[in-house]
Order: structure tokens, then C-alpha cells, then sequence
């Protein structure tokens, strides 16, 4: 015969008590099986704080706010950094500054592909640079990292491109002291749908920091075919991309189509 929903709960609250807490009980455990355990245990965890919702009499708030979230943080922190003054990059990275934090990168030339957004308030790129010390509680004590990260980008990326001219290239940058960087980063990716990004698998590869061809033999990234001149990205192991210079930039038009700037 089925037990009672008291009779069942009794037994799960019974377990519970007897479940052990000393880490020696898990020792000779391998290293699957404790991830195994406690996936298990997590989804549990889940199942059980539902039904201790079920059971109050009380229901939950549909919203809440809670300042403290990365989310909201992040959202705080990419706010901020979209009401700093514009610059021209190539002026950002000629005097050294300390700080870790986030930046956009906007563009304002003539590349027909990036049409819908030269001029505007849509960045083309953004990104973060960490601290070196996640605990860091002064820019000086982050490293000169947001900087450096910048600077990256305009000697080895913008200054080596045959297609397109620097002085069409703005910046925003905002130094946070606080390990949020990557939710703010997240923000702006989701607001923005930059075109240059990873994550948008379009015209992706602006961000990174090298190959080494002749041990990796990488294919040649979509940005590194439409914007030919980084020496590392064209090297001889380097393989061609699969796509075409044309099939990338209907990519891009695609993507503009899909996510209009400015909406």
C-alpha cells in the first residue's frame, strides 16, 4: 500500500538528518563519482526548496530586487560606462592609466559592411580586462590591465589592418574596482549584439591575442579574411577560412538585418 504524503515527507526529512557531513565519509570516493554525487545532490536541492515552497502558505514574490545580484551590478556598471565621454582611441592609448574594468570600441569610416552603425552609438566591439589580483581594492593594485588591453587592440589589431583607417576608431572605457567586469561585459553583449564579438559568430577573431600556426594550424578567423594584415593571422600553416570575403559580409548584413542597431 502507497505511502501517506506525511508518511513520505517524514522519510525524506528522516534521511536528511542522516545524511553525513564529515568529509572523511566521501575519501575513498573517485573523483566521477563525487562529481557524479553532487550533481545529483544539486538537482535534489532544487526539487526540495520547491517543495518546501509548495508547503508555505505563503507564496513568493512574483519581483524582487536585490542590488547586491551581478546582474543588476553588472547592468549598473555598464550604464556608467555608456555616459563616459567618447575618445579617439588613438589618443586613449598613448598615456598609461591604471585600472582594470570594461570598454566599447565604435567605429565611424566608410567599410560599406559596418554602414548601419559608422557614426552611431553602437560599438563594434566591447570587452573587459580582469585585475591581476581578483581582490584588488585600488586601480593601482589592478595592474594597468584595461589599458594594456586597449592598447592591444590598436597596435596589433586597428594599426596592422590594410582595409581600414584608425583615426575612424572611438572609444569608452571605465575602470571598476570590483570583480564584476565580466557581467557588465555580458550586458553590453546582450544590449548590443556587437558585430566584431565571439559570441555573435559573425565577423569574430578581432579579440584575439595570437595563433601560433605552426604548431596549431588555426583556420584563418571571418574577421582576420575581411580585414587582411595581422602577420601571425596570415602565416603560411594559417588555413584560409572556409568562407568567402563576400559570404562574410552577407553574414554581417544578416546580422544587422536581424539586430538593428539602435533597437
Amino acid at each position: 500500500m502507497p505511502e501517506s504524503p506525511t508518511e513520505t515527507l517524514a522519510e525524506i526529512i528522516r534521511l536528511g538528518h542522516a545524511l553525513p557531513t564529515d568529509p572523511t565519509h566521501f575519501a575513498e570516493l573517485t573523483a566521477p563519482k563525487r562529481r557524479h554525487l553532487r550533481a545529483e545532490l544539486e538537482r535534489l536541492v532544487i526539487k526540495l526548496n520547491g517543495l518546501a515552497e509548495a508547503l508555505d502558505d505563503v507564496r513568493q514574490p512574483k519581483h524582487v530586487l536585490d542590488p547586491t545580484s551581478d546582474e543588476i551590478i553588472g547592468k549598473i556598471i555598464a550604464e556608467a560606462l555608456l555616459v563616459q565621454e567618447r575618445e579617439k582611441l588613438g589618443g586613449a592609448v598613448k598615456q598609461p592609466f591604471y585600472g582594470a574594468g570594461v570598454y566599447a570600441l565604435y567605429y565611424r569610416g566608410n567599410f560599406d559592411s559596418y554602414a548601419p552603425i559608422s557614426g552611431s552609438d553602437t560599438p563594434i566591439y566591447v570587452g573587459k580586462a580582469d585585475p591581476d589580483a581578483m581582490l584588488a581594492l585600488t586601480p593601482s593594485s589592478q595592474g594597468a590591465r584595461l589599458f594594456r588591453r586597449i592598447r592591444e587592440h590598436w597596435t596589433r589589431s586597428i594599426m596592422k589592418v590594410q582595409n581600414l583607417n584608425p583615426i575612424d576608431f572611438d572609444c569608452r572605457y571605465l575602470v571598476v574596482k570590483s570583480a564584476w567586469v565580466g557581467t557588465a561585459e555580458n550586458f553590453l553583449i546582450s544590449r548590443f549584439q556587437p558585430v566584431w564579438n565571439d559570441e555573435m559568430a559573425v565577423c569574430y577573431g578581432f579579440g584575439k591575442h595570437g595563433d601560433s600556426p605552426e604548431t596549431r594550424k588555426n583556420e584563418r578567423s571571418p574577421w582576420d579574411t575581411l580585414h587582411p594584415g595581422r602577420p601571425w593571422a596570415t602565416s603560411a600553416n594559417n588555413r584560409p577560412n572556409r568562407k568567402s570575403v563576400k559570404e562574410i559580409k552577407a553574414d554581417i548584413a544578416r546580422h544587422f538585418a536581424e539586430h538593428p542597431p539602435g533597437v
